[in-house]
């Protein structure tokens, strides 16, 4: 008798190999049996005909570290068919955090949620709260190097000393030792974009020890990428530790076809012996802040700091001349705080500036940061198809969101976000594989599972086997597609009709129900 029995289904396993008929008998939250299992009972049936059947997606590169918290059901990255998540990317994660840090997260997320009643500065006090509160699915933690450099000097742009660089070394290992599966450097953001090389490589030696990751997300995705690139692997051959490029990329049309020297960069990389992978998200227009937009000196010292310059009108000058000049007819805005600019969420910023009458569209740069107090987010159109196709299909490249748990109600559905957050994973299996087979089945399964679980060590997940845990998905390969748009974002695919977390079914065709079986997965030794 088993809980659950997954009929008549095509089974992908995850392996890349092709499909094959096969029941899938679950017990105890895990896969117990395959094959022709005719003669067996189970307290629930799923009938799989005409359906795929396989691991549930791993989620390469996810930034839901708080919304876990604040809305466990996490229902854009379920709906995708998302078993496990991996958090703390780009060099900001949930902890470590002092005080100080901790209250002005729980001051941005102030707007219905309340998280007075909870409270954390390790790595592993955060993550027996994921725990204790319940998640709707795995999450796989990552430790921020922006979160290590604050705690130990601030958001100051200078060099580290001995002694602030050994609290960054006790603070990783901390992390480590908590469960994190190694180290986000985020080089665009402060105040990682403050650190040099040997700073990151005296970090890395750390993850070496420990057999853990570094992902990064590089300096410059664009006129610098392949500069950028050669500084990770350097990083990663100088201190011995595997390296994760994170949302691989060319971004600016002079870059477009610059694919093929990234990959070539990467398959050196690993002839030579370093362990490098990387993640990517298939649309051609990226997500962030709109301070990214800003020059490095307007962000040292941290936010107030930023603020106290935003407020100086000569300040706000030189930064107007610092930035790119152009671009602004190509992104938009996604999100602002305030009533009076919800208009301008899905206009870009050349459309903005000429709704206020203004001719240089930095000039509405700076306006919205200083009326929105710097918490703008923008979506930027800067990459070409051909690449994102061409990065797909490299061997070393896995599916990440880049994204954060959202939901379509409450606080979660405002704005206009990057469509990625609901979906990433649908649109890879829709677009990339059943319309314009940019990748057969069997292998964008594979980049979905398989090669992000052994990546980070999770040797009991992202396949089906006998033993590994019940994370699966069933969907229809010839329906399933994204519905999420850059103007009408908070929509979820269709074409996924069981998502299963540790044995327990989340999704089924009608609902998401209120399951929260998911785990807080921590390292282990490879």
């Amino acid at each position: 008798m088993f809980d659950c029995l997954i009929v008549n289904g095509r089974v992908i396993n995850g392996s890349g190999g092709p499909w094959i008929r096969a029941d899938v008998g679950i017990k105890d939250g895990r896969i117990s049996r395959m094959g022709n299992l005719s003669d067996c009972e189970a307290e629930e049936v799923i009938d799989a005909d005409d359906r795929v059947v396989c691991p549930g997606f791993i989620d390469a590169h996810s930034h839901s570290d708080f919304n876990l918290l604040v809305n466990p059901q996490a229902e854009s990255k379920i709906h995708q068919g998302i078993t496990t998540e991996v958090i703390g990317q780009c060099g900001t994660s949930a902890a470590p955090v002092d005080e100080e840090r901790l209250e002005m997260v729980k001051q941005q997320w102030a707007e219905g949620f309340d998280l007075e009643d909870v409270s954390w500065s390790t790595m592993q006090q955060y993550l027996s709260l994921l725990t204790e509160r319940g998640i709707a699915l795995n999450c796989a933690p990552l430790v921020g190097h922006g979160n290590l450099r604050r705690l130990a000097m601030g958001e100051d742009d200078r060099e580290p000393t001995e002694k602030e660089i050994s609290k960054m070394k006790q603070l990783l290992s901390e992390a480590l030792q908590a469960g994190a599966f190694g180290m986000s450097s985020g080089l665009i953001y402060p105040p990682g974009m403050y650190s040099d090389t040997q700073e990151l490589i005296a970090l890395a030696e750390v993850l070496a020890e420990e057999d853990a990751l570094y992902f990064s997300h590089i300096r410059n995705e664009g006129d610098r990428l392949l500069q950028s690139l050669r500084e990770a692997i350097d990083i990663g051959r100088s201190a011995g530790c595997r390296v994760q490029i994170s949302h691989l990329k060319a971004v600016g049309e002079d870059n477009w076809g610059m694919a093929a020297q990234v990959i070539d960069l990467l398959n050196d990389a690993r002839s030579r012996g370093l362990e490098i992978t990387a993640d990517q998200y298939p649309y051609t227009a990226s997500a962030t802040g709109l301070t990214a937009s800003l020059p490095g000196w307007a962000h040292d010292g941290g936010r107030e700091a930023l603020l106290q310059r935003l407020a100086d009108e000569d300040t706000c000058q030189r930064m107007k001349q610092d930035m790119e000049p152009d671009g602004w007819d190509r992104a938009l805005i996604s999100r602002v705080r305030s009533d009076e600019n919800k208009k301008y969420e899905g206009q870009t910023v050349a459309e903005v500036a000429q709704d206020r009458g203004i001719e240089d569209p930095r000039e509405a740069v700076i306006q919205l940061l200083q009326e929105e107090e710097a918490n703008v987010g923008v979506v930027k159109f800067g990459m070409s198809e051909d690449d994102v196709c061409q990065i797909m299909q490299s061997s070393l490249v896995m599916v990440g969101t880049d994204g954060s748990a959202l939901s379509p109600q409450g606080p979660l559905g405002k704005g206009k976000p990057h469509p990625r957050s609901y979906g990433t994973f649908p649109r890879v299996l829709g677009r990339y594989v059943r319309e314009q087979q940019v990748l057969r089945l069997s292998a964008a399964v594979a980049k979905m599972t398989s090669l992000p679980a052994a990546t980070l060590g999770l040797w009991d997940r992202g396949l089906l086997s006998p033993g590994f845990w019940a994370d699966v998905v069933v969907f229809d390969p010839n329906e399933v597609h994204d519905q999420a748009t850059f103007t009408e974002p908070h929509q979820f695919p269709r074409g996924i009709d069981y998502v299963m977390v540790n044995g327990e079914i989340v999704i089924d065709p009608d609902r998401q129900r209120d399951a929260l079986p998911g785990q807080v997965l921590r390292r282990t030794s490879r």
